[in-house]
């Protein structure tokens, strides 16, 4: 599935990613400013957002940081009005905040449910709804990058349960927009990003709980499980924020829209699609 969309970065261009103060989307902001683009660093930690910001003055670039919790619609709202006044203008956006729970579904609390979905889902569902009308009107070349995760794919992953689930949801919906506007015949292109192991720091993405859901209370196993993948993410298959951002990059410039970041799950996925086809009837 391709959709060209030229001319989405460089001068005179303005992209806007969520969760920007760390780890991938930091890279995202940092590699869109390189390339020449005017950048919006968007988190819920908005002194951590204006220290992103203010490196990329400091290389020469344009950026505008914003404290902006995605789980609230007004929020986001704000962050499109503050945009284009700025800026007058939204050529790429990134959906990349994200957060996670550890445990088992039996030891998941419903407030765990909630925060998760609250992000990954809602948090994605009101970056569309604001930024797509905009983009429409704009009647230019666009592009939207939705974060999902390897688990997307794999779809059943112990451990991250409500994770998994919204990043299956984000994978979906993905694939719907890039349908709708083909229907519609937009020139806004759209990609999933789908990463395995990448050194950031959703593993303590509980540091941005709101403290209305209470707390996690890990398991032990889970805590150990938590543990390994965080080991995972600088280790031999570990790979870089930044190196994931250039990755993003080439793909919006081709108008790719899967973007898988590791080979290693493959067998993994090949497994369960091959699993699913076996279960079609041949016949009615």
């Amino acid at each position: 599935m391709t959709t060209s969309t030229d001319d989405v970065i460089g001068s005179g261009r303005v992209a806007v990613v969520t969760g920007a103060a760390s780890g991938i989307g930091r890279a995202l902001a940092e590699a869109f400013a390189a390339a020449g683009s005017a950048v919006v660093v968007a988190d819920l930690d908005g002194i951590e957002a204006e220290v992103v910001a203010a490196s990329i003055r400091a290389a020469g670039g344009e950026a505008e940081a914003m404290q902006v919790d995605v789980a609230d619609a007004a929020a986001v709202d704000r962050l499109a009005a503050t945009t284009l006044e700025r800026f007058g203008r939204v050529d790429v956006l990134c959906n990349n905040a994200g957060v996670s729970t550890f445990n088992l579904l039996r030891d998941q609390t419903l407030d765990d449910w909630r925060w998760v979905f609250d992000v990954n889902l809602w948090g994605v569902i009101h970056g569309l709804h604001t930024f797509v009308p905009i983009m429409r009107d704009q009647g230019t070349p666009a592009h939207i990058v939705n974060t999902a995760s390897i688990a997307g794919l794999l779809s059943g992953v112990a451990f991250i349960g409500p994770y998994a689930a919204t990043k299956v949801a984000v994978v979906s919906m993905s694939e719907t927009l890039a349908q709708e506007f083909a229907i519609d015949q937009l020139p806004i292109g759209v990609s999933v990003l789908c990463p395995s192991s990448v050194d950031t720091r959703v593993m303590e993405s509980e540091r941005g709980r709101p403290s209305a859901l209470g707390v996690e209370h890990r398991t032990d196993i889970a805590e150990s499980v938590r543990m390994a993948i965080r080991d995972s993410f600088t280790g031999p298959s570990g790979l870089t924020p930044a190196a994931v951002a250039d990755r993003v990059l080439d793909a919006i410039r081709a108008g790719r829209f899967w973007i898988i970041t590791h080979p290693g799950e493959r067998s993994v996925a090949e497994a369960r699609f091959t699993d699913i086809l076996a279960n079609f009837p041949l016949n009615h």
